[in-house]
């Protein structure tokens, strides 16, 4: 054999061979014996106003097809449908499908040959409910050494809109994002999440996303001096006297919080209810301080109170 003239035109043999598996492929697939299983969309027609589908059903269905090899291998299939009115179901009722049911272009010159077993959807209907929940804000925070929160975690908007099937709405009290996880952190915080969409069927939640922010300041510190002392638990307090009758408090918190501070946002609190039937004790102030203030350090830590 003539191995040279084997390795001659090799591009015209590559060629002649393309045009004649070309030439084959569009004669099988112009022949009308070919049949194809497809899953095309399922369409629900006919709901009452106001009613939304209660149960999951499937979104597409199988149909049989038979046609050229050709139209079925490009089957444009979300042209396609099983469509079935639901007009005369109330609550709960099973809808037939049949070949009748399946929704296509007659350009396409197909037959329909079955729609596949099971040949009944259940379909079950409620009223379509809209709620307004509040949303919950899973997080986990760890500061950076220094730094401090300020006031509780946000989402924004703080609640959201709700709509599906009453039945199951009505099981809701609220929504969750997913957890926020950040560590060593040193600025405010104000990032997108989404909502947690419940498992419910046909449920819409708007908007989708919320805003979870926190407020994050430096950590300092400020001291009082002379706050005085304020009885209570007693209708006379003036038949007691607290020695000393003031007391230096050192407080922390974020700067932005510690800036707008006054004293009269501090309160101690001697409770007269405590005191001992010999007349002379040694009290613990109560000291009230602003959301967000913590007390460091109190001097003195206890009063001596008399009473008259």
């Amino acid at each position: 054999m003539d191995r040279g003239r084997l390795k001659t035109n090799t591009g015209l043999k590559i060629g002649s061979l393309t045009v004649a598996l070309l030439l084959w492929f569009h004669i099988a697939t112009e022949k009308d014996s070919y049949e194809r299983t497809v899953e095309i969309p399922l369409q629900v027609v006919g709901i009452a106003e106001g009613y939304v589908i209660a149960d999951e059903i499937p979104a597409t269905w199988p149909v049989r097809f038979r046609g050229s090899g050709k139209r079925l291998l490009i089957l444009p299939w979300r042209d396609l449908a099983v469509r079935v009115d639901a007009s005369d179901i109330r609550s709960r009722g099973s809808l037939t499908l049949g070949v009748d049911n399946v929704i296509y272009p007659e350009a396409l010159d197909l037959e329909v040959l079955e729609v596949l077993p099971p040949e009944q959807i259940l379909i079950r209907l409620d009223r379509l409910e809209q709620v307004r929940l509040p949303v919950i804000t899973p997080v986990e925070i760890q500061m950076a050494p220094g730094y401090t929160r300020v006031g509780e975690v946000r989402a924004v908007p703080d609640s959201v809109t709700i709509t599906g099937p009453a039945r199951d709405i009505g099981r809701l009290s609220w929504v969750e994002t997913d957890t926020l996880k950040i560590r060593r952190v040193r600025e405010p915080i104000d990032v997108e999440m989404p909502v947690l969409i419940p498992s419910i069927y046909n449920i819409n939640v708007e908007p989708a996303v919320v805003r979870i922010v926190y407020d994050i300041q430096d950590l300092g510190e400020r001291v009082f001096e002379n706050i005085p002392i304020t009885f209570i638990g007693t209708d006379r307090p003036e038949r007691f006297l607290a020695e000393p009758r003031s007391a230096s408090v050192t407080v922390q918190g974020g700067t932005g919080l510690l800036e707008a501070l006054n004293r009269e946002d501090i309160e101690l609190l001697l409770d007269m209810s405590l005191i001992l039937p010999d007349g002379l004790t040694l009290v613990k102030p109560r000291i009230v301080l602003p959301q967000g203030i913590t007390l460091k350090v109190l001097e003195p830590p206890l009063f001596r109170v008399t009473e008259y």
